[in-house]
């Protein structure tokens, strides 16, 4: 073999020179492959001292993939030519290293006696266009819809081949930010990845759960002596994993939202070029997993209702057509469709404001689901409204069902430390007997919850086609009410309230009636909720008090010492004006504001702030105040003693069995002992019989409305059965 001296030939010097001082790294092999000469770039380049290399050959520094390739080149320049080429070989200490190497023959006395070649490092170079040829390619992957699974695996696919033989995971926190979920994690042994799979976050669970924990990266150099790995070192050893390097990926919250990890089989730290290439990862997998729950977010916002998490009105339709074209017939076997809303919802957003109505909504949400099966879907339609498939169910479980809802939304809501009551109307239409499409037979259940609602609300109904006609007759009714006031339709009549002491008229009580010119005489209980539900009830009840305060006064003209009370819908009840519009009646006739009374329904109060607040309004300007279908309510008796009330009224539901039934009896009396000794007068109303008066006269009712005196009647009318009982 020739010696260095021999090849470099009479001016060793100066070429021994540019040899040993080139800042690039050069080599010379002889024929064999084997190192003749290094400079100290070379040398650094591989990590090996001079020495060490002119005991090698090239080959021993190639990657088994590229040995096949280097001999070639080598077997050109032999033949004379020289070469420029890429080629990987690995480092003393088994790191890669992408070279572009230029070599070329040594001609001696005409001969080709070995080869000479200048060597420049382009992993970094390789590294950035992999890393960017890479990123491009998941950029297109996520705008082309895969799935993050695989958005993800090719996220650590990339990393892994750029790093030196590091293995990487991707962990996602699960929404309630307490625990981390497995991702991808295509190269580490399945036994690691489901050990500590639902990994809670916290500082004391691995470097990636501590790395979520911390809000910043975690580097872990030795896994087998780290306490941080004390819960898990035994599996990742086992696995062949010997360090871990966890940097946490945030939301715009600055709220870590993924973990990205990359292994390798023996101890180490991170390099520069390590953490930029980890940076490169992090920022990859944000995009990545930003882009899906952005995607999540916009279709879930278009499937499902923000507010109670429920499905929208779309999804629902998709299911309930699905379940209707997958529907097999089976005795006794259907779909049910329930449609329902809460009674008088808008009490609770009038009284207590939307954001407890929302409150509410939630609550209410969550009911439902607790009362339907887990196939079952509920769906919230809008506002109070919500929509139910119930599948393969019989009509009896479906009642079942039904009732099921109805009494768990019954129980007292407990909301943001206020307890609230809520009821509601529920309709069903079944498939295939009621209808054959999806619209057809949620339409059906909306006039069913009508017919509940009209059957008193709180209550379910099965569709039936006479309910159609029904429907009809309210549309009819809303049309013709809306006109009603402007055609002077309207009418008030008056039902004598008596004093049992003394058995004389001391008032009345003003009753709304309406005649239409084209559906004749329509009954309060077919009009008044459709007034309530529409808001037409406002400018009526205007009207109403109007009407009574100018009668009033031509009573008071002819010397009448009468009161009149007036029904206020909790609709007038909470609008800021109330006062005003009963001072402004007040003055405009000119009556004794003693002479009328107010009369409001117990559930009125049940916003005992605000409705202590109008009633003191309204006793400032000197009316009397009632509280009508006293018992029914919900309101607390500890808050009567708060409220300026003059009178209660016995509803007519516990007056009717009163001389028949114990129970309605001794709620009759109770009600009358708690109001004396409040100081309040009692009426009862619905009076029918003498057996019901006795009892009445018995417990010292103050007074009493019913048919056992009198219907109510014109105000000419009025007159007259006044005239004869003086």
């Amino acid at each position: 073999m020739m010696n260095s001296n021999s090849i470099i030939g009479p001016k060793s010097d100066i070429y021994q020179s540019l040899f040993d001082y080139n800042h690039d790294a050069c080599y010379a092999l002889d024929l064999n492959g084997k190192f003749i000469l290094v400079n100290d770039a070379a040398a650094e380049l591989v990590g090996y001292d001079k020495q060490e290399l002119l005991q090698m050959s090239f080959y021993e520094l190639m990657n088994l993939n590229e040995a096949e390739a280097a001999t070639q080149y080598f077997k050109r320049v032999l033949e004379g030519d020289s070469e420029r080429f890429n080629i990987s070989i690995h480092k003393k200490d088994g790191k890669a290293l992408d070279l572009f190497i230029t070599a070329v023959p040594i001609w001696v006395e005409g001969k080709i006696e070995g080869v000479v070649g200048m060597v420049r490092d382009v992993t970094e170079r390789n590294t950035l266009e992999t890393m960017l040829n890479g990123q491009n390619h998941v950029l297109e992957m996520i705008a082309k819809g895969a799935a993050l699974p695989d958005v993800l695996a090719e996220i650590i696919r990339l990393v892994e081949f750029v790093s030196d033989d590091g293995i990487c995971s991707i962990y996602l926190t699960e929404q309630d930010g307490t625990s981390l979920v497995h991702a991808s994690s295509p190269s580490i042994p399945a036994a690691y990845t489901k050990q500590i799979n639902h990994l809670p976050i916290g500082p004391e669970s691995g470097a990636a759960a501590a790395a979520a924990y911390h809000k910043r990266p975690i580097i872990v150099s030795d896994i087998a002596n780290d306490p941080l790995w004390k819960k898990h070192r035994d599996i990742a050893v086992k696995c062949g994993l010997r360090a871990s390097w966890s940097t946490p990926v945030f939301n715009s919250q600055e709220e870590p939202i993924a973990v990205f990890s990359i292994y390798y089989n023996q101890p180490c730290e991170p390099t520069e070029a390590d953490i930029q290439l980890i940076e490169k990862a992090v920022h990859l997998t944000s995009l990545a997993v930003h882009h899906y729950q952005a995607e999540e977010t916009i279709n879930f916002m278009a499937f499902y209702d923000e507010l109670t998490g429920l499905p929208k009105r779309r999804l629902f339709d998709e299911k309930a057509t699905e379940a209707i074209k997958q529907h097999t017939d089976k005795p006794q076997q259907a779909i049910a469709f329930m449609y329902l809303d809460l009674d008088r919802f808008k009490i609770i957003n009038d009284t207590l404001g939307h954001n407890m109505g929302d409150l509410v909504l939630e609550h209410v949400a969550r009911r439902l689901l607790s009362a339907i099966r887990e196939e079952d879907t509920a769906s919230r339609q809008g506002g109070d409204e919500f929509a139910l498939l119930l599948i393969d169910v019989s009509k009896q479980e479906a009642a079942s069902i039904a009732q099921r809802i109805i009494n768990v939304l019954e129980e007292p809501l407990i909301v943001d430390g206020n307890e609230v009551f809520v009821t509601t109307s529920l309709g069903i239409s079944l498939y295939p007997m009621d209808g054959e499409t999806m619209v057809d037979l949620l339409r059906k259940a909306d006039v069913a919850m009508y017919k509940a609602k009209h059957k008193g609300r709180n209550n379910y109904q099965f569709y039936d086609a006479v309910l159609d006609k029904e429907l009809y007759d309210r549309h009819e009714i809303e049309m013709e009410l809306r006109k009603a006031l402007e055609k002077g339709e309207f009418e008030l009549h008056y039902q004598p309230i008596i004093n049992l002491s003394t058995n004389t008229i001391v008032g009345a009580e003003s009753l709304l009636r309406w005649k239409n010119s084209t559906l004749g005489h329509v009954g309060p209980d077919r009009f008044i909720p459709i007034a309530e539900e529409t808001g037409m009830i406002v400018p009526i009840g205007e009207w109403i008090l109007n009407t009574a305060c100018r009668q009033l006064k031509a009573w008071e003209q002819e010397g009448l010492n009468l009161s009149v009370a007036v029904n206020i819908s909790i609709r007038q009840f909470y609008k800021k004006n109330l006062a005003f519009v009963i001072a402004d009646a007040l003055n405009e006739t000119g009556i004794n504001p003693a002479h009328l009374t107010i009369e409001i329904t117990e559930s009125m109060t049940m916003d005992v702030e605000t409705a202590s607040k109008i009633l003191r309004e309204l006793k400032d300007l000197g009316v009397n105040i009632s509280i009508d279908d006293f018992g029914t309510g919900y309101s607390s008796l500890s808050y009567l003693k708060t409220f300026p009330i003059d009178s209660l009224k016995i509803d007519q539901s516990f007056v009717r069995d009163i001389a028949n039934s114990n129970c309605d009896q001794n709620i009759a009396t109770a009600i009358l002992l708690m109001a004396h000794n409040l100081g309040l007068n009692v009426i009862a109303e619905g009076v029918e019989t003498t057996d019901q008066l006795d009892i009445l006269r018995k417990y010292q009712c103050n007074c009493a409305q019913g048919y056992l005196f009198s219907k109510p009647l014109p105000a000419e009318e009025f007159i007259k059965l006044l005239e004869n009982s003086y």
